[in-house]
């Protein structure tokens, strides 16, 4: 599934009730105090789990204890305010695909699986010994589809480069040689676009109709 980027990477802390007793008890307001800690200390008990503690924070508050310690000789220490807390790590949000496409993709996953198995089993079962993908006549059969399927881009090509070179000057009249070369290459150009796309999708039918042939089991004997 897709993945979006994500828009805050900060790790966040969810204080437990020993933290944030000493922060409403021992912490005091100052300038330099940040949001969150300040948020701790006017908020009801109901409310204080909900705020959430940056590393900014944590710093600051380390800092704070170390003061603390030196002014009123007790031994409090940060990992010990933050034992059993929460920790809350930034998650990228995952974006769910297209039910359309994602049943596709799995037809043909399952489709190029059974292939795969029919290749690693034709030498073991005698009713797949000889898969039709693996005769001359199957692949002389896709060869002839793709060069008639090129040989009819290139035509087309062709007679479009044809139109704008001569079909245009016999419709309007005479015209300079090198606006008739320019307006072959580009009625050439447009077609091959077109033909380009038309040949992108015949090529990918054809290797889709050899998939799903391929993947259909056969019948041992006749009914």
């Amino acid at each position: 599934m897709p993945i979006e980027p994500i828009k805050d990477p900060s790790i966040k802390i969810k204080p437990n009730k020993k933290l944030i007793e000493f922060i409403c008890k021992n912490v005091k307001k100052t300038n330099s105090t940040p949001p969150a800690i300040l948020a701790l200390k006017k908020s009801h008990k109901d409310k204080q789990q909900d705020i959430l503690l940056k590393l900014d924070e944590l710093k600051w508050l380390n800092e704070y204890l170390e003061t603390y310690r030196t002014v009123n000789m007790e031994s409090i220490y940060l990992h010990e305010l933050l034992e059993e807390d929460d920790i809350k790590l930034p998650t990228p949000i995952i974006t769910p695909r297209n039910p359309e496409l994602e049943a596709r993709t799995q037809k043909l996953r399952a489709q190029q699986d059974a292939i795969r198995y029919k290749a690693m089993t034709k030498n073991v079962d005698t009713t797949t010994m000889q898969l039709p993908e693996d005769s001359i006549s199957y692949q002389m059969k896709q060869i002839n589809k793709q060069l008639i399927a090129v040989a009819q881009f290139v035509f087309s090509v062709l007679a479009g480069f044809a139109f704008g070179f001569i079909g245009v000057e016999l419709i309007v009249g005479h015209l300079d040689f090198g606006f008739r070369l320019l307006l072959g290459i580009i009625c050439a150009l447009i077609i091959a676009l077109a033909e380009i796309y038309f040949l992108a999708i015949k090529l990918n039918e054809n290797e889709y109709d050899a998939a799903s042939a391929a993947s259909e089991p056969k019948k041992l004997h006749q009914e």
